[in-house]
C-alpha cells in the first residue's frame, strides 16, 4: 500500500469529517480548529503513512518462531557427526 492520490482523498475526507463534527459540537474551540485545519489538510500523506504503517505493525506477528526453541550452533552439529 502506498501514498497515493486514492488513499489521501480518503483520509482527507475522514479529516473533513472529523473537523466538521469537532467544529459544530465544540464551539468554545472552533478558533482553534479553523486555525488547525489547514495545518491537517497540509499534512494529509504523512498522516495517512503513519496510518498505513500502524495498520501494518498491527496485523504483523511472528508465529513462526517460539522462544523455547532455539537454532543449534554451526559448530555443534559438526562436531556431532565427527564423534560418531
Amino acid at each position: 500500500m502506498k501514498c497515493d492520490s486514492k488513499m489521501m482523498l480518503k483520509t482527507a475526507a475522514g479529516m473533513g469529517i472529523v473537523l466538521a463534527v469537532a467544529y459544530f459540537t465544540l464551539p468554545a474551540a472552533q478558533t482553534f480548529i479553523l486555525a488547525s485545519a489547514p495545518i491537517l489538510l497540509v499534512l494529509i500523506c504523512p498522516v495517512a503513512m503513519l496510518l498505513m504503517m500502524a495498520s501494518m505493525n498491527g496485523s504483523k506477528k511472528d508465529d513462526g518462531a517460539k522462544p523455547d526453541q532455539t537454532m543449534p550452533a554451526p559448530g555443534s552439529l559438526r562436531a556431532g557427526r565427527d564423534e560418531a
